[in-house]
């Protein structure tokens, strides 16, 4: 990770790929909760061929509103025994003289604006952000301010999955599943706090969203579409018959081929199309 050959130069990204150690976040792991029973998906109403394709779209960083989106802000780099762990754990680092590692250490934390140039040089080269994509979801079905933001103003439709059934694996394997958590402040430590929990939190002004995410490596997926202009789409299946229930509004422009499609698809059959009132 670092060239350390001046004893008091700052340390420096020589791979272009960081293995952060995933450290002891102190909190509960996003990933490690239970899963709600349902959880919903918001959709306008030009994706109603999600459900006649049987595939929705996990999407990469790039496409996402916030950019800090599973990079968020870190407060410092790590402390002394921190950073003195992850050295002697490191291959490449472990070699280096103990003298030398230890004035490296100083040289970041009493340097004025080492330690920050340090977070922002080691976020700048971390690529593992970029190769994982996100499924969305939302544990709240009659949230206004969602309708109106991704089913284009109620005219679209929300899907509800079952997730006890065994047909969600679809869309969680490969992968995790993990309730996101919202909050402004940064990271505290990007050595013992930056590692997958990272992938699942997000800044107060999304808390609305309720969200629940699926993560998935890029490599782990088959159907994949390159347009010529834009970024490549990510396509995992699911099965019809883990969607429990097609919520609508009265708004709704698709009414008549979302009641269509439950009448004759026998996909379908057992999924109820309900106009919910958030009146």
């Amino acid at each position: 990770m670092a060239d350390m050959s001046v004893p008091i130069s700052p340390l420096q990204v020589r791979h272009d790929r960081i293995v952060v150690p995933p450290g002891a976040a102190p909190r509960a792991h996003p990933w490690k909760q239970v899963i709600p029973p349902v959880l919903y998906k918001y959709f306008p109403p030009e994706r109603f061929h999600v459900l006649t394709d049987c595939s929705v779209r996990f999407s990469q960083r790039e496409v996402f509103d916030d950019q800090l989106d599973l990079r968020p802000g870190v407060a410092n780099f790590g402390t002394g025994v921190e950073m003195r762990a992850f050295m002697e754990a490191d291959p490449v680092l472990s070699r280096r003289p103990e003298a030398l590692r230890e004035a490296a250490i100083r040289h970041v934390l009493q340097t004025p604006g080492r330690e920050a140039e340090l977070v922002r040089q080691t976020q700048a080269q971390l690529t593992v952000p970029e190769e994982f994509v996100v499924f969305c979801l939302c544990e709240n079905s009659t949230s206004r301010r969602m309708w109106n933001r991704y089913a284009q103003d109620g005219r679209g439709f929300v899907i509800e999955f079952n997730t006890l059934h065994p047909g969600f694996a679809l869309l969680r394997t490969t992968g995790i599943v993990g309730k996101v958590e919202y909050s402004d402040a940064p990271v505290p430590s990007f050595l013992s706090a930056y590692g997958v929990s990272a992938f699942f939190q997000k800044r107060e002004q999304y808390r609305y969203e309720a969200e629940w995410r699926s993560i998935r490596a890029k490599s782990r997926f088959k159907n994949i579409i390159r347009p010529e202009n834009g970024p490549a789409i990510y396509l995992s299946p699911f099965s019809p018959a883990c969607v429990k229930e097609i919520l609508i509004l009265h708004e709704c422009s698709v009414e008549w081929e979302l009641r269509t499609l439950a009448a004759v698809d026998a996909r379908y059959r057992h999924v109820p199309v309900t106009t919910r009132d958030l009146r």
